[in-house]
């Protein structure tokens, strides 16, 4: 067994390794049946033949449940059917220090890429204590434009909790940065960057606390001079809101459709 993980490790580029120390052990574990395919390892299931993007592969200690790790690992249409796009899945796993999984989710479609772009991924392990006795674990996305006079960048937080041996979604990519603007390809333009940041409220003995979010907005002008190309930037509104725990899900008190100014505009199949 160890000589071959240690052949697995060879299939690996070094980034891969120095993002996540332990991503052979765990691909081998979590993906026993996969093969070695041009477009990176093959793994089976779903609608469409998936590859492991190694270096998109992201695993963390859960400093909350030190015995435990985190992983997010991406799962790309090995041969895109259609120019111009490509599709994509996220698997969730919690595993142990070895890189054994304990649990396991799929998120289909997360890793979807078009005219928007699907991007890196990160694990946040912030005290996202949303009751007395559970802590929530999250994943950053990325996505960007591929239009140059109209730039587009989106950053968003979705939240997991890993409760009797299940992993379940309570927030659905909530947009923590967001870029979006128009230029005439040269200079002169303008470009938006809100900011959000999360903060648990206060204790609500056994209820899900409430998400305490605040914005704020900068402003960019940009404008040709003689020699140079000149920005201004200017702060924009600032505001705050709480998002509640309703259904399973975190959301703005009283609305059931997704806001679309509020949560990325990736959207999971089921699964």
């Amino acid at each position: 067994m160890k000589l071959a993980l240690a052949a697995f490790a060879l299939m690996l580029p070094a980034p891969a390794l120095a993002e996540c120390a332990i991503t052979d052990a765990l691909l081998a574990k979590a993906y026993p049946k996969a093969q070695q395919g041009d477009k990176g390892l093959l793994v089976g299931g779903g609608d469409f033949q998936r590859a492991v993007q190694f270096d998109g592969v992201v695993c963390k200690a859960w400093p909350w449940r030190p015995e435990l790790m985190l992983a997010a690992v991406p799962l790309l249409e090995a041969k895109p059917t259609d120019e111009g796009s490509n599709r994509g899945d996220v698997e969730i796993l919690v595993t142990d220090r070895a890189g054994k999984p304990l649990a396991r989710r799929m998120e289909p479609g997360m890793a979807f890429s078009d005219a928007i772009r699907f991007g890196d991924m990160s694990l946040d392990t912030a005290r996202y204590d949303i009751t007395e006795d559970q802590r929530a674990f999250g994943l950053r996305t990325t996505q960007t434009g591929s239009s140059r006079v109209n730039p587009y960048e989106e950053q968003a937080l979705w939240l997991y909790t890993f409760n009797k041996g299940h992993i379940e979604r309570v927030l659905d990519g909530l947009i923590v940065e967001h870029g979006l603007g128009e230029n005439n390809g040269n200079c002169e333009g303008e470009y938006t960057l809100v900011k959000r940041t999360i903060t648990p409220g206060l204790k609500a003995g056994a209820r899900y606390r409430a998400l305490k979010v605040e914005q704020t907005e900068t402003l960019s002008t940009s404008q040709s001079t003689t020699d140079d190309c000149r920005t201004d930037e200017r702060p924009g509104k600032s505001t705050r809101f709480d998002l509640v725990y309703e259904k399973g899900r975190y959301r703005l008190p009283g609305t059931t459709a997704k806001d679309d100014a509020l949560f990325s505009t990736i959207e999971i199949g089921e699964r």
